[in-house]
């Protein structure tokens, strides 16, 4: 088993006082500080490009969204019109049920004075 400071050493190795510290006094290596403040701008640019994008697909899918919604909204509005006119249909075609009974037209007839001619009725159904 190693001791505490045989370990602390191998842990954190120590490098000179000048290569830790900065140096006071003495400007930076000729073309450096360009290189740095390239790399500074087309940092700033990409961060810039990418929250750019962040914003238009958040705007872009918010603006779908919306056309979603309201493309259900359409859709549920025509299913219920469907149905009222379906319903509607249905009551219709029961009018024309109770409307079209044999009892009633005979009824109808004899008012208007005509009558039946056995030898010319014919019966067609539907």
């Amino acid at each position: 088993m190693a001791l505490p400071e045989y370990r602390a050493a191998i842990a954190e190795p120590k490098l000179p006082k000048e290569l830790t510290e900065p140096r006071k006094g003495q400007p930076d290596p000729k073309g450096y500080r360009a290189v740095r403040d390239k790399y500074i701008k087309i940092e700033k640019f990409a961060i810039t490009i990418t929250l750019l994008s962040a914003l238009i697909v958040l705007l872009l899918s918010l603006a779908t969204q919306v056309t979603l919604s309201n493309q259900n909204r359409a859709l549920q509005d025509l299913q219920n019109d469907s149905v009222a006119i379906s319903l509607e249909n249905q009551n219709l075609e029961q009018e024309v049920q109770e409307l079209s009974r044999y009892d009633r037209i005979i009824e109808i007839a004899k008012e208007l004075g005509l009558e039946m001619n056995e030898a010319n009725v014919r019966n067609v159904t539907r």
